[in-house]
């Protein structure tokens, strides 16, 4: 039997899509403290990709992804308006402002979280931003302890406002990827329905989506664009109509990612993807990421889940090739994990999983973050 723990802690272990920036911008949180884990079989409010935690589980990479909240959020709950009342300096800050500055300001103080995180032992840098290939190679180069390399990538075409100078700034500020859609329609595409049903109460987050729907021309706009610039495109929330384009599009021409998603075949939501989708991911050179929350892995939703993340890795590995998947969590992205693999402390379960299932030592650290990085490194144009 292989050793997994050697494995673990000798990989290049990249998370595809976490949301440190929820806790740094909304909560006014500092990541670079520990925070003990909730008990609560829910809470969206928990801390799981925080600096200790990280460290813990061996990350190496973390894929920052900043999503400026939309404002359909608040027309499909009510409830949520007396953030106005009693949060103002928060409700301001993300309501009634063009998505652009409020995303820039999120990148901001992302950037500025980390900017002084020393290690009181070492004396190091704890985590670090990497705005091109050449940076985050830089950091992985060091000796250990280094820190852990964050990089920006954004959630939701909103952000840009309709304007491709806004998506040449963010490529420009080292913005690796961009997930294209996200809870309600933007300029450049449509989404597929986004709220799981536990959260729909009280009247709230109840209104349906236009799966037939997909990329808007804009969108094909914003597509070439992103194309030409090597800023990575993320497919993730696209209905299946607009997958199937942006497949079309983009062809083999810069890989393609699917940063947090499931499996139809295990569980049928249009969110999943289909295998001829895995196929076309494959031959673009991307990969897709398996995300770490139950209700999208599974058909029947449990408390725990390291069965249906291992049993989503095989699958993705049968129809996409083991050179084309990958991990991306979701942590912190008001999600539910399983309650087996609550936060990124924990990811070494996943690596006794994975070696329990008999995968080899090179196929393990692909899935880890071998493949991810690769993509890094073939289809993101800031070198």
């Amino acid at each position: 039997m292989l050793d997994w723990h050697d494995i673990h802690f000798n990989s290049t272990l990249l998370d595809l899509h976490a949301h440190p920036s929820f806790n740094v911008s909304l909560f006014n949180r500092a990541i670079t403290k520990r925070f003990y884990p909730s008990r609560a079989a829910f809470d969206p409010f928990s801390v799981r990709t925080n600096i200790p935690r990280l460290q813990q589980g061996g990350v190496d990479v973390l894929m920052s992804v900043v999503y400026a909240p939309e404002r359909g959020i608040f027309d499909e709950c009510r409830y949520l308006r007396i953030l106005g009342f009693f949060m103002q300096s928060l409700w301001k800050k993300i309501y009634g402002r063009p998505y652009f500055d409020v995303t820039s300001q999120m990148l901001d103080e992302m950037e500025k979280a980390l900017a002084n995180d020393i290690d009181p032992v070492t004396g190091k840098l704890q985590a670090k931003f990497a705005h091109s290939v050449s940076e985050l190679d830089a950091i992985l180069s060091q000796p250990e302890p280094r820190p852990v390399a964050f990089i920006p990538a954004i959630e939701g075409g909103h952000c840009i406002d309709g304007k491709l100078e806004n998506l040449q700034a963010f490529f420009e500020r080292g913005v690796a990827y961009m997930t294209l859609a996200h809870f309600f329609a933007n300029e450049i595409v449509n989404p597929v329905f986004p709220w799981p049903e536990p959260i729909q109460k009280f009247g709230c987050f109840q209104g349906e989506r236009d799966v037939s729907l997909g990329l808007k021309p804009f969108g094909e706009e914003v597509v070439e664009k992103m194309v030409d610039l090597g800023m990575l495109i993320d497919v993730s929330h696209c209905t299946p109509a607009a997958r199937a384009r942006i497949y079309e599009i983009v062809g083999n021409r810069r890989p393609i990612l699917a940063t947090h998603v499931g499996a139809y075949e295990i569980n049928p939501s249009p969110y999943n993807l289909k295998d001829w989708e895995l196929k076309k991911i494959a031959d673009s050179g991307g990969a897709a990421g398996v995300i770490f929350m139950n209700y999208w892995l599974m058909p029947h939703e449990t408390g725990r889940g390291v069965n249906f993340i291992a049993r989503t890795i095989e699958h993705f590995v049968q129809k996409a090739g083991i050179d084309h998947v990958a991990i991306g969590t979701d942590f912190d992205g008001f999600t539910d994990p399983p309650d087996d693999l609550k936060d990124a402390s924990e990811l070494p379960i996943l690596t006794q999983r994975l070696v329990a299932e008999m995968y080899d030592e090179d196929a393990i650290r692909k899935i880890l973050g071998g493949n991810a990085l690769r993509v890094l490194r073939e289809g993101w144009g800031r070198k």
